[in-house]
């Protein structure tokens, strides 16, 4: 008989082992614990003679170790350490993303609407944030009305005692809110002033702030008017400034040599009741240690200074003694002066009726007034 053939036995394939180079993988594997710990998984087949690691005492120790261990690129024949790095990114919607969405309209569940406009409108007054405008315009409107508060209250207070608003009236309207009132009885001439309901008697001397220690209150008062005449800007000064005399006296201050003879005052009073801008060159010389024309013999400078005013300025006009507004004036004031009153720039104009001024030759650049001979201590008002 023929002999069976013999089984067939499965060919065994050769495989060729596998060889890994530690050194050249570049790449960080899945589990680097699993794949960097077990020996027999890695040869090594580079002609180094490989150094024995440490035993790891633990799994974590060999991971860390393995870690720290540099890695090394081949790169144009060279060895370069490679240190890899992963930066996980947030992952963030672009700028037209973003817009998109916000240009989509919010849609609200038909259960939530109202039959009124929706909450959602801004031209609702129940949006939220029409709410936060009108607060902060309301908050806004307080503080407007705070500020304008506190500016006028502080406004007011900075204003000088003698800014006053009654400096623009008339000589009646002056004559009551001065409340003076002169009284003549033989050669004696008394102020009666009443303020309040109380009447002050003061002598003529009391009046005359050119000697006095003290400044009378009839004299303060009409100098807090021409202050206030001061501070509008209808009675102005000149070079040298002859108005801070005033301002002494009403703020009840005396200076030296700086006093003002109280019918200069009301000479000056008369003239700001008919015009509308009235300027003075001079009153007290002594105060300003100016010599000029008749010198220390000069109702500006003799007996104190300050009995005499010169006025250079009325509505704007240069004077002359002379002129139209000159005349003017001297008319308003002959019938209210004492007798003997001095009046200047005769010689600057032509012949006029006078009843009190005594007229003498001066400078045709200015009106000049004095009382330094006057018989009366007080100008005749009414």
């Amino acid at each position: 008989m023929p002999k069976s053939p013999a089984p067939l036995r499965p060919r065994r394939s050769y495989r060729a082992p596998v060889v890994l180079d530690v050194e050249a993988q570049t790449q960080a594997v899945a589990d680097p614990v699993s794949d960097f710990t077990r020996a027999e998984s890695l040869v090594s087949t580079s002609s180094t003679p490989a150094v024995p690691a440490p035993a790891a005492s633990s799994r974590r120790a060999a991971l860390e170790a393995e870690r720290s261990r540099p890695r090394r690129a081949q790169k144009g024949g060279a060895q370069k350490v490679v240190r890899e790095r992963v930066v996980v990114k947030p992952t963030r919607p672009s700028r037209a993303d973003r817009r998109a969405a916000a240009a989509q309209p919010t849609t609200v569940p038909a259960t939530h609407m109202s039959a009124g406009p929706s909450v959602a409108d801004p031209r609702d007054p129940r949006h939220p944030r029409k709410g936060i405008f009108v607060k902060n315009r309301r908050r806004r409107s307080f503080h407007v009305f705070v500020l304008v508060a506190l500016t006028a209250f502080f406004g007011t207070a900075a204003l000088p005692s003698y800014a006053s608003t009654g400096e623009a009236t008339t000589a009646g309207s002056a004559r009551t809110a001065l409340a003076v009132q002169t009284l003549t009885g033989g050669d004696a001439t008394a102020q009666v002033v009443s303020r309040d309901g109380l009447g002050i008697a003061e002598s003529p001397q009391a009046l005359d702030s050119t000697t006095n220690s003290t400044v009378s209150p009839t004299v303060q008062a009409l100098a807090v008017q021409l202050m206030g005449a001061v501070a509008a800007g209808r009675l102005v000064g000149s070079t040298p400034n002859h108005i801070p005399e005033i301002a002494n006296l009403a703020e009840g201050k005396v200076v030296p040599n700086c006093g003002v003879d109280y019918r200069v005052l009301q000479a000056i009073s008369v003239a700001l009741d008919n015009f509308s801008q009235v300027g003075i060159s001079d009153i007290n010389r002594k105060c300003t240690g100016q010599i000029e024309g008749a010198g220390t013999d000069s109702a500006h400078y003799a007996d104190g200074g300050g009995h005499a005013v010169d006025f250079y300025l009325l509505n704007g006009s240069a004077l002359t003694g002379g002129d139209s507004r000159s005349v003017q004036l001297i008319h308003l004031l002959d019938p209210l002066v004492p007798s003997g009153t001095g009046l200047g720039q005769v010689e600057c104009r032509g012949s006029i009726s006078l009843q009190h001024f005594a007229p003498f030759s001066d400078t045709c650049n200015h009106l000049h007034i004095d009382f330094l001979k006057s018989s009366g201590a007080t100008l005749r008002y009414g």
